[in-house]
């Protein structure tokens, strides 16, 4: 009887032992929220919309990003709540997943931007634990939901003078427009690590006229702008204006598209 008297209590002790303890699994009642806006038709390869934030912008990796549950798809707007533990992002947006095709974070169709600057992410900070930033609302432009293509621009890029110290990649551009209105009409390539002097590159894009063709340098602690673009395609050294570039299908691949990333330039006084 003693015995099955001391399982008793040993068995109550661990219950309410285990009622007490802080887990560190408690629910998360911070994060940030907001309406998605979505424009134009929705592409029948649609599998899922999800809003992410990222710590750095534009991300590189998964690791770089949170991302919210699936958002309702083929619907003119929805709420999202986005739960998450407090902390700066650098950028929020809308990343759209083709059928059948792994998560791209590259492939954004919105970006929250809280003024006229669409070249400046809005920056949202969660202070604390029992935060929800709402307000978050962001327009998402189905149009620019990027398919599986082989079609690629592809090239060389060579280093002139010397890497800027913060130097940390390098990320191939193309835009449709000689002066892109916003972060939007970029498609940005996958990062390529500095510190080279000759590289090659692959950059994969939808069909299409591209007029120009950029590498953008990354440098630590620095945002990204137009002064980051450290080389432009031009068909001759001597040319004023960038040159175009047509990627006529989906399978074409539009070789010796190369660059000169001209850091000696910037140096002088």
């Amino acid at each position: 009887m003693y015995v099955k008297r001391l399982c008793f209590a040993l068995s109550a002790l661990l219950l309410f032992s285990s009622c007490t303890v802080d887990t560190g699994l408690e629910p998360t009642h911070s994060g940030l929220a907001g309406t998605i806006y979505f424009q134009h038709e929705w592409p029948e390869e649609t599998d899922q919309v999800m809003v992410v934030a990222a710590t750095i912008f534009p991300p590189t990796s998964l690791e770089e990003i949170i991302m919210s549950e699936p958002l309702a798809t083929f619907v003119d707007s929805t709420h999202y709540t986005l739960w998450t533990n407090p902390n700066s992002y650098a950028a929020v947006g809308v990343v759209w997943k083709e059928k059948e095709q792994p998560w791209d974070v590259t492939n954004i169709i919105g970006i929250y931007f809280p003024t006229d600057d669409h070249f400046s992410p809005g920056r949202v900070t969660i202070p604390d634990r029992n935060t929800v930033v709402d307000s978050i609302d962001i327009v998402a432009d189905l149009s620019l939901a990027r398919r599986r293509v082989d079609s690629a621009i592809e090239g060389q890029l060579t280093v002139n003078g010397d890497w800027p110290e913060g130097a940390q990649s390098v990320l191939m551009i193309a835009s449709k427009t000689i002066l892109p209105t916003s972060l939007l009409d970029i498609t940005f390539g996958a990062p390529i690590e500095c510190g080279f002097d000759t590289t090659s590159y692959r950059l994969s894009v939808q069909p299409g006229t591209y007029r120009l063709i950029g590498a953008l340098v990354t440098e630590k602690d620095k945002p990204i702008g137009f002064d980051s673009i450290k080389g432009i395609y031009k068909k001759k050294p001597t040319d004023f204006l960038p040159g175009s570039v047509i990627v006529a299908t989906d399978t074409s691949r539009v070789a010796n598209i190369n660059l000169i990333l001209d850091f000696a330039a910037a140096t002088l006084p």
